[in-house]
């Protein structure tokens, strides 16, 4: 056997050299990158001056019992009188702010990764609510909302009549 036939490689077909799995680890290694950005949509990252990082974004959950949703989110620093809460049948929208600390004479910040500024979250709810039987509490950093929900009423079978 001659030595170029030993090196060579097979041709190689067409369907051999596509392989679909490369094009989803590219979209993944894409979508990784895009999450994983200095630049998060959202929420300024910690090491903007703080004056660009005015806003504050809090973690919201929002759970469903049988007879309740229920949204929790952390916003440490505050009292019960920085939230307004507005509740709807169908929407919840929650303001607030943290005010910022400001430097006392004598002592300087060397980190300072809190956030502050002004919060405004809105969620359209999965079910309706009954507005006027919401409830709001706040412990530990984290405000809780609990709202009822609206009673299910039936569905009403209508009958199609024929006209002559």
């Amino acid at each position: 056997m001659s030595r170029e036939k030993m090196l060579a490689k097979p041709e190689r077909t067409e369907m051999e050299r596509y392989e679909p799995w490369n094009t989803l680890r590219d979209m993944e290694r894409m979508f990784r990158e895009f999450i994983g950005s200095p630049l998060p949509i959202g929420r300024p990252p910690r090491w903007w001056p703080m004056e660009f990082r005015q806003h504050m974004t809090p973690e919201i959950d929002l759970r469903e019992t049988d007879k309740d949703l229920i949204l929790s989110a952390t916003v440490p620093g505050l009292g019960k009188d920085d939230f307004n809460i507005d509740v709807t049948k169908d929407t919840i929208e929650i303001t607030g702010e943290r005010k910022i600390e400001e430097e006392r004479p004598g002592e300087k910040f060397h980190v300072r990764q809190q956030s502050y500024g002004t919060f405004c979250v809105s969620y359209a709810l999965p079910v309706d609510v009954r507005p006027d039987e919401v409830k709001a509490t706040y412990r530990n950093g984290i405000l809780e909302v609990i709202m009822p929900k609206a009673e299910v009423t039936e569905a009403h079978k209508v009958e199609v009549d024929v006209e002559s």
